[in-house]
C-alpha cells in the first residue's frame, strides 16, 4: 500500500528543487523528488533513465531555441493543400467520369441502330407496296352483252364444261397434295399434271404441283430476296410464294448464300 512523505522546506531549497525539475524535464516537484528518492534506493529501472534524459534533452534544445529566437511556427500552405484536395477529389470523380462516358457512347450506339432499323423498315414497307401494285390484276373490261339467244346458249356451254385440272393449277400456281386429299386416286392427278407441262415435286414425303409461269416468277422473287429474315419474307412473298418457299427450305433446295447475301437454289427441278 503506498504511503504518503511531507516534507517541509526552506523556500530556497524548494525553489532550486523546482529549477533541476524543470531542468529534468519533470512538470511537478514531487515527481522530480520521487525520481530522486527512487534512482538513491536503486529501485528506478533503466528504461525509466533513458527516457527522462531524453525528455530533458528535447526540454533542454526547445527552451535554447525559443530563447534564441530560432524556433518558429510556419503556417500551413493553403495553396498547397487546395492542390491537393483538389487532386484528390479528381481521383474520386475520375472512375464515375469514365463510366459516365461510356454510357453515352452506348446510348449513341442505340440511337444510331435505330434509326438504321427504321429506314430498313422504311425500305421493306415500300418494296411490299411496289410488288402488290405489280402483282394487282388490272381492272375487268366490261362484258359484251350477247344476244338473247347466244346468252342461252352460252349457259349451256357453261353448265356443260368444266375446268381441268391444268387450268385449276394455273390459277392457283401451287398445289399441294394435302389440299386434295379428298381425291380418290391422287397418283393419277399429279401424273396427268405433270404429263400436261406442270413440275411435281416430292418435299418432305409429300408432292407438289407448280405451274411452269408460277414457277419462274417465283424463283426469280425468291433469288433477289435481299435478307434471311423469315418475317420479312413473309412481308415479300404472297402466301403461296411462302407456303412453297418454306417447303423448299425444309427440303434443304434453297438456302441463303451468307458471302453473297442471296438465296440459292440447289438444282432446277427436272421438267414434268
Amino acid at each position: 500500500m503506498p504511503r504518503l512523505v511531507a516534507l517541509r522546506l526552506p523556500d530556497d531549497v524548494y525553489r532550486e528543487l523546482e529549477e533541476r525539475a524543470r531542468r529534468e524535464g519533470f512538470p511537478l516537484v514531487s515527481d522530480y523528488i520521487r525520481y530522486l528518492v527512487l534512482r538513491e534506493l536503486g529501485l528506478l529501472g533503466e528504461e525509466r533513465s533513458v527516457e527522462a534524459l531524453v525528455e530533458r534533452a528535447v526540454s533542454e534544445k526547445l527552451r535554447e531555441l525559443a530563447g534564441e529566437g530560432k524556433l518558429e511556427v510556419t503556417p500551413p500552405d493553403v495553396e498547397k493543400l487546395a492542390s491537393r484536395l483538389e487532386r484528390r477529389i479528381q481521383d474520386m470523380i475520375n472512375p464515375w467520369t469514365a463510366k459516365i462516358d461510356s454510357l453515352s457512347a452506348k446510348l449513341a450506339e442505340a440511337i444510331e441502330r435505330l434509326e438504321a432499323l427504321e429506314d430498313r423498315l422504311k425500305s421493306l414497307e415500300e418494296a411490299v407496296e411496289a410488288q402488290r401494285r405489280q402483282e394487282q390484276p388490272p381492272p375487268p373490261r366490261a362484258p359484251v352483252q350477247p344476244a338473247p339467244g347466244e346468252r342461252a346458249a352460252g349457259r349451256e356451254h357453261h353448265r356443260g364444261r368444266r375446268r381441268s385440272a391444268i387450268e385449276r393449277l394455273r390459277e392457283q400456281g401451287v398445289v399441294f397434295e394435302h389440299e386434295v386429299h379428298w381425291l380418290r386416286d391422287r397418283d393419277a392427278f399429279f401424273e396427268k399434271l405433270r404429263r400436261e407441262g406442270a413440275l411435281v415435286l416430292d418435299l418432305g414425303g409429300e408432292r407438289v404441283a407448280v405451274d411452269r409461269g408460277f414457277w419462274e416468277n417465283f424463283r426469280e422473287k425468291v433469288e433477289q430476296l435481299p435478307t434471311a429474315n423469315d418475317e420479312e419474307i413473309r412481308m415479300l412473298l404472297t402466301d403461296a410464294q411462302y407456303e412453297l418457299f418454306k417447303r423448299l427450305k425444309e427440303a434443304g433446295l434453297v438456302y441463303f448464300d451468307a458471302s453473297r447475301k442471296a438465296w440459292r437454289f440447289v438444282e432446277e427441278p427436272e421438267p414434268g
